[in-house]
């Protein structure tokens, strides 16, 4: 572990409520270090997991951007939204794998079978943490997952080497116990945080990340 800084020292925090309905937009890590921090998640094909996650810049155009949305029926699902040619024809959803079976701790997926057998996936019980910095007069939306009523769960991002050798910053839900303390002693990984932030473009296939800024 690089960092037990505690984040959001100026943050006063609302209530955990379900995710916000009708949103569209991406995750952004908060705090863990200089290469993630204020960085959106792109696509990257973690070995053997599809995790979102941060690289060193520069980036590739071709590495879209995690776009989210949020339906306003459905606002504890995080739907996968498609940023190339062909969509698969199903919908795509975010979710928590335990597949790797390290206890108390979920890595972030991007999954189009959410219930298949042989996976364990957490996908229905996405919440919003809103938090408000006085000194700025912002609120941030920071995602959680299910019921923490002791605020024990929280996100780190875990430095992995991809397909290509390059380092890459993942997020992990997780809980400190004794029953991980094995696993977490022997990855590299920093304290973060996930936001949710609103797309400013549509999306557009060719536009570098996916989505058409200006």
């Amino acid at each position: 572990m690089k960092s037990t800084t505690t984040l959001l020292t100026t943050l006063s925090a609302f209530a955990v409520s379900p995710a916000v309905a009708d949103f569209d937009g991406f995750f952004r890590f908060i705090g863990g270090n200089s290469v993630i921090s204020g960085q959106r998640l792109r696509l990257n094909n973690s070995i053997p997991w599809t995790s979102p996650g941060v690289s060193h810049a520069p980036y590739n155009p071709a590495d879209h951007f995690s776009r989210i949305y949020i339906h306003d029926t459905t606002p504890s699902l995080l739907y996968v939204v498609p940023t190339n040619p062909h969509p698969p024809p199903v919908p795509g959803y975010y979710a928590l794998s335990g597949t790797e079976g390290v206890p108390d701790a979920y890595r972030l997926v991007q999954t189009y079978r959410p219930d298949e057998e042989g996976t364990v996936n957490l996908y229905k019980e996405w919440k919003v943490k809103k938090v408000h910095n006085k000194a700025k007069n912002e609120t941030r939306l920071l995602l959680r997952y299910g019921n923490d009523f002791f605020d024990e769960w929280r996100w780190i991002a875990v430095r992995e080497i991809g397909y290509t050798g390059a380092e890459r910053w993942v997020p992990w839900w997780v809980k400190h116990s004794d029953a991980n303390v094995g696993n977490l002693t022997t990855w590299d990984y920093d304290i973060a945080d996930l936001e949710l932030v609103e797309a400013e473009g549509p999306v557009n296939s060719n536009a570098p990340g996916g989505v058409e800024e200006n």
